[in-house]
């Protein structure tokens, strides 16, 4: 190969992966409506410390389900959250122990059907339904969310 086809590989290569760290990293909240009567939102891959005030600006009761990294993460930037937090479902592939893994008020699921199946059930008005996810498997987590949705939501 000629050191300009190597440049232009290398050109590309540094494209991607620029467009993939900003489609990963840079995002914001997204409304998606109402939901069994709670406004419900998503935001995949939040900051902790932007995600804790925008949670801590909620007027209402918050029905979260995340992953357990950014709870725990946005929990250390504002442990009073808990006190927002009405009901808490963890999507996690890993075996966590309650023991090993408090939560408040919430539950460790393995899907996002088992955590909308236990929101349903406990749902209040008026209240939020917050969606956030940060894990490698973000994408597949909120196409499931979205499709969930559009299933589910009263048109």
């Amino acid at each position: 190969m000629s050191e300009k086809e190597i440049a232009q590989i290398e050109n590309s290569i540094l494209q991607a992966r620029k467009e993939g760290l900003l489609k990963a990293g840079d995002s914001t909240m997204q409304p998606h409506g109402k939901l069994w009567g709670m406004d419900v939102f998503s935001w995949i891959n939040p900051k902790p410390a932007v995600l804790a005030a925008t949670m801590d600006s909620f007027p209402f009761p918050i029905f979260w389900i995340s992953s357990s990294p950014e709870r725990k993460e946005v929990l250390e930037v504002n442990v009073e959250l808990n006190a927002k937090i009405h009901f808490s479902a963890l999507i996690d592939d890993e075996k966590l122990s309650k023991e090993k893994y408090f939560l408040n008020n919430g539950v460790i699921v393995s899907s996002l059907n088992e955590a909308f199946d236990k929101i349903n059930n406990l749902k209040i008005k008026p209240s939020i339904l917050l969606f956030t996810y940060s894990k490698s498997d973000w994408e597949y987590q909120k196409n499931r969310f979205n499709d969930y949705l559009s299933m589910a939501q009263v048109k």
